[in-house]
C-alpha cells in the first residue's frame, strides 16, 4: 500500500486554447458585423447631411446673386445722382456768374 500512496496521479485539466479563441473570434466577428451595419447607417446619414449642405450652399448662392444685382443697381442710381449733382452745381455756378455779372458790370 505505501506504493500505492506515493504513487498519486495529478491529473492536468488542460483546456484546448483553440476552443477559446475560436469563441473569442467568433464574438469579435459578430461585433464587427454590427459596427459595419452601424457604419452604413452613419455613412447614409452623411450622404443626407451633405446633400442638405449642398442645398443650404445653393441658397447662399441665390442670395448672394441677389445682393449683387442690388448692388449693381445701388452703384447705377449712385452714378447718375453725382452726374445730377455735377449738372446741378454748374447751373449754380453759371447762375451765380450770370447775377455777379448782372449786377457788378
Amino acid at each position: 500500500m505505501p506504493q500505492t500512496e506515493e504513487k498519486k496521479e495529478e491529473v492536468l485539466y488542460r483546456a484546448d486554447p483553440f476552443t477559446f479563441v475560436f469563441r473569442e473570434l467568433d464574438l469579435i466577428h459578430g461585433e464587427i458585423r454590427e459596427i459595419k451595419g452601424e457604419l452604413a447607417n452613419v455613412d447614409r446619414r452623411f450622404d443626407d447631411v451633405n446633400k442638405r449642405f449642398d442645398d443650404v450652399n445653393k441658397r447662399f448662392d441665390d442670395v448672394n446673386r441677389r445682393f449683387d444685382d442690388v448692388n449693381r443697381r445701388f452703384d447705377d442710381v449712385h452714378k447718375r445722382l453725382d452726374r445730377l449733382y455735377i449738372i446741378v452745381i454748374l447751373n449754380l455756378i453759371g447762375i451765380l456768374a450770370f447775377l455777379i455779372k448782372g449786377f457788378f458790370f
